[in-house]
Parts: structure tokens; sequence; C-alpha cells
């Protein structure tokens, strides 16, 4: 009997050499890792052809997780928060993003030349240079930054660390050459798919069947010029809390069956709570949809922000500045980048280029599908005392949406710690320690 051998596979400077080995071991009595030795040992022009030829037939053919069997990692350095927010749309991919309650007014923000060189272009600069001076000063004054950060434009530059497969970069690259996409969020992800390609071709060539739009997890578009689907929902349904539109429970459960699968951590009963599902529509505003699409087990479809800016009264204030002096001038700030935003794009600069203007108080809808995992796990993290405060709202929104529609689970859509036993954050409120689960 042959002994079993487990092979940690190299980070290659050649990734396309990884999937086409793995490709080539699902037709050959070899392994993965002896194929890699084989084709390496190959001439240069010899491995390039075996390689093409073997990624041309497998992932040009619609066998997608020849794709998905290489890594690659990309540090965007002060890039606007626009192009973070597509980058974050596919839910393949994986960040670690600069906080917005960082940001300093020397961090600046990007204007393209077709603002620029306006007759907009000394009131643009003018009002978002304003925008940042109004952020450091409620900061000043005691104004948390997570709340502060509302008021500073699309525009705003941020780092972001992203990492994905070249199945899902493929993806953000077609999504990034549609209608409606600020043109530096097109220029940004072209640039990193262009170093990606340079180290792996043919993984990045068009074979046919990868790149089927049909064949990619549809993501969504927040940059889409329309979205008639959720135009037409959201003046059917939409309020100013989150609602629920639906939810399917085709497993029995009880709220004690929960409780002793996630005291004895059995994840084969776990499990069977993602057959639950919810679907919710949910206004919020542009900081926390950021947060929001990053949460990658939650589905989303985004309304275009294009309908959200056209929209009169789409407007988050954090009740810090609410109750405080700067009240009235936030809103000032945001009506003034909301209609300059109007101005623009209504006089000839493309939409899609003035769009980085509009502050992150801006609202818009999410319909947000999440499964029964996610109220024990996603939700759990949100309504901790930790979580962002607009977020953490929403997440109470739904947990109270839950325990009222489905109350066996929704006895367990509490704070992280109840369900845990503990809590995993570096301040401990106690809140599990005065309720008993």
């Amino acid at each position: 009997m042959k002994k079993f051998k487990v092979k940690i596979m190299p980070l290659v400077a050649d990734p396309q050499l990884l999937s086409a080995a793995g490709a080539l071991s699902c037709f050959e009595e070899k392994s993965s890792a002896e194929l890699m030795e084989d084709i390496s040992a190959l001439s240069e022009e010899e491995r390039l052809k075996k390689e093409k030829g073997v990624l041309k037939n497998s992932f040009g053919r619609g066998h997608g997780s020849v794709g998905d069997q290489n890594y690659f990692f990309f540090c965007f350095e002060d890039i606007p928060r626009a192009a973070t927010l597509q980058l974050c749309l596919p839910e393949y991919l994986s960040h670690l993003q600069q906080s917005l309650r960082r940001a300093k007014a020397s961090r600046g923000f990007y204007l393209p030349e077709v603002v620029k060189n306006s007759e907009f272009g000394k009131k643009a600069e003018e009002l978002l240079n304003g925008s940042f001076k109004f952020y450091e000063r409620m900061s000043e004054a005691g104004i948390p930054g997570e709340d502060s950060r509302f008021i500073l434009p699309l525009y705003t530059l941020t780092n972001i660390q992203s990492g994905g497969d070249a199945r899902e970069w493929l993806h953000l690259e077609q999504m990034s050459k549609k209608p409606g996409v600020p043109s530096i969020v097109s220029e940004v992800v072209s640039k990193a798919v262009s170093q990606a390609r340079s180290k792996a071709p043919y993984l990045f060539e068009n074979f046919g069947f990868n790149y089927e739009t049909l064949a990619w997890l549809p993501s969504s578009q927040l940059f889409s010029p329309a979205n008639q689907t959720m135009k037409e929902l959201i003046s059917r349904r939409g309020s100013d809390k989150p609602e629920l539109l639906g939810s399917l429970c085709p497993i029995d459960i009880t709220k004690e069956g929960v409780g002793r699968a996630i005291k004895d951590r059995d994840e084969a009963e776990i499990s069977n709570l993602k057959r639950i599902h919810f679907e919710f529509l949910i206004p919020m505003s542009l900081a926390c949809f950021h947060q929001a699409t990053r949460q990658r087990t939650w589905n989303h479809s985004i309304e275009s922000i294009y309908d959200a800016a056209e929209t009169e009264g789409r407007i988050v204030v954090p009740p810090s500045v609410e109750n405080s002096q700067f009240a009235e001038e936030f809103k000032d700030f945001h009506e003034k980048m909301m209609s300059l935003y109007k101005e623009m794009s209504g006089s000839g600069i493309p939409k899609e280029e003035a769009i980085g203007v509009v502050p992150h108080s801006l609202v818009l809808y999410d319909a947000i599908h999440i499964n029964g995992w996610n109220v024990v796990h996603s939700i759990g993290k949100r309504t901790c005392v930790e979580a962002q405060w607009e977020i953490r709202r929403i997440a109470r929104e739904i947990a109270s949406l839950i325990k009222e529609e489905m109350p066996a689970l929704g006895a367990w859509a509490e704070p992280q710690c109840i369900n845990y036993g503990y809590c995993p954050e570096i301040r401990d409120c106690g809140y599990y320690k005065t309720k008993k689960s």
C-alpha cells in the first residue's frame, strides 16, 4: 500500500505554472507536484507552449477552478475610495484597507482632469478642501473620526491591500470596463491586472469561456448607469429602516437545537443553518456600504450610485454630529457637494467623472441576502458594542426582524460574546457575563 504524501506547493514566480500543473494532474497519473517539476524542466519556449495549451483547454473551456489555483496580491497606494469600493464588490476578492477614520487633510483627494480643466475646477477643489478642513475641525472638537469622516468625498485617497485569484481579477477587470465606471477606477484595476498579466499571460488571455459573464458569481454593480430592478423595488418598498423582504426555512429548527449546535461547536448541525435564508432591503450611507460589502458572506445587490445621487434627501448624519454644534454645517456641506455633482453632470461633465465629489454621507439601498449561519456569526459581530455605530444599528434592526420572523433562530441573533461564550475583542464590556444563554 502506498503511503500518502502531503507537499506544500511553493509560491512560484510563474503562477500560471501552478494552475497548469494542477489542471494537467486531473488527466495524468502523475501528481501536480511531479508535473510542475516536469514542466519546469522544459525550455522556456516549450514550457510556455505547454502552459498555454493546458490553460486554453481547461480554464478557457469553462473549468473555472483552474483559474482559482493561483493568487495575486496587490498593494494599492493613494487611490480614491471610489476605486476601493469597486475592488471590494466581487465576493471572492479579499482586502485589508486603511481606515477612513485615520484620514488627514494632508492625505488629499483625486480630481479627474475633465473636472480640473472645467469651469468647475476651482469650485470643486475649494469645496473638497473645505470638507477635509471641516472633518479636522469636527475631529479636534471631539467628534469621533468614524463620524466626522462621513463628510469626506468619494475621491478621498486611501491605501488598500487586495488579494485574489486570476478568475476573480478577470471578473473585476471586465466589470471595470463597463459604462458608468469612473475612469480612475478603470485605470487602477487595469494597471493591477496588467501587472498580473505580465506575470501570467495565459491566465489572463481571452480563450473564450474564461471571459463569460454568466460564469462569474454575480457581483453588485455600484457604478452601473442604472439598476432597474432595484429602482422598482425601492419605489415599492423603500423606507428609512431595514425591511425584511422574505425568508425561507426548509429545515426544522428549535431554539434548543440551535443552542446545542453552537455550544457543542457541532459543525454538521451548524452547516444546516446555511439552508435558512433572509432577504433585506437596507438603506445605508456610502461609508457603511464599504463595510457591508467587505462582509463577503453577505450577498449584495446595490442601487446604482447615480440613481441614489439624483434622489433628494439622501443623507446620514451621525448622531454625534446631529447632537453637536456642527449639525447644520454638516448638512450644508453635504448639500453643497451633492449640488456640485448635479451641476457638473448636468453641464456636460460625464457623471462617472463627477460622482467622486459626493460625500460618504450619501444614502443608497442595498438588497442583502444572509443565511442562518450569518445570524449567529456576522450579525453577532456587527451587533457588538465595538462595531461601528451605523452598521451596528442596522445589524440590531436585522436581528429584531429575525427574532420576530423566526424566533427559534432569532434567539441566537445576539452579540458575538453570547454565542461564543467569551469576548474576542480587546475591550471586554462584560455583556455575556450578565446574560445567560
